[in-house]
C-alpha cells in the first residue's frame, strides 16, 4: 500500500514539474525568438548572444529532465534555468524599466513587463528543476 502512495507522489511531482516546465518553455520560446531577432537586427552582441544560450541551454535541460537524461542534468546544470530567470527578470527587466527614461514607447513598456513576467516564471520554475533533479537524483 505505501508503495502505491510513493508512487502516486512521485506521479504527482512529475505532472507539477512537466506544467511548470511546459509554461516555461513557451517563454523560453518567445526569447529565443527576441534573441534571434535581435541576432538579425543588430548584429552579434552580448545581449541577444546571452538570452539565445540561456533559452536554449534552459529548455534543453527542462526538457532533458522530464524525458530521461537524469544523470547528466542533475549536478551543476540543473541551476542554469534559475539563474538564467533571474538574469531575464533583475537585468533584461530593470536596465530596460531604466532605459523607459531616455526613449519610452510602447514596445518598450510591453518588452520590460514581458521580462519581468518571464524571468519570475522562468525563475520558478528552474527553483522547482533543481529540487526535481536532486529528488531524482537520489531516488537513483
Amino acid at each position: 500500500m505505501s508503495h502505491a502512495i510513493i508512487s502516486g507522489a512521485e506521479k504527482s511531482e512529475r505532472d507539477l514539474f512537466a506544467l511548470l516546465a511546459l509554461k516555461s518553455d513557451v517563454l523560453l520560446a518567445v526569447v529565443l525568438t527576441l534573441a534571434i531577432i535581435q541576432l538579425t537586427l543588430k548584429g552579434s552582441s552580448v545581449a541577444p548572444i546571452v538570452l539565445l544560450a540561456g533559452s536554449l541551454l534552459s529548455i534543453g535541460i527542462m526538457t532533458g529532465l522530464d524525458k530521461g537524461a537524469r544523470r547528466l542534468m542533475s549536478g551543476l546544470l540543473s541551476h542554469i534555468p534559475y539563474v538564467f530567470g533571474i538574469y531575464l527578470f533583475f537585468f533584461e527587466g530593470f536596465v530596460r524599466l531604466t532605459g523607459l527614461l531616455t526613449d519610452f514607447s510602447v514596445l518598450n513598456v510591453i518588452l520590460v513587463i514581458f521580462f519581468f513576467v518571464a524571468g519570475n516564471s522562468i525563475a520558478t520554475a528552474g527553483y522547482n528543476t533543481i529540487l526535481y533533479a536532486k529528488r531524482l537524483k537520489q531516488s537513483h
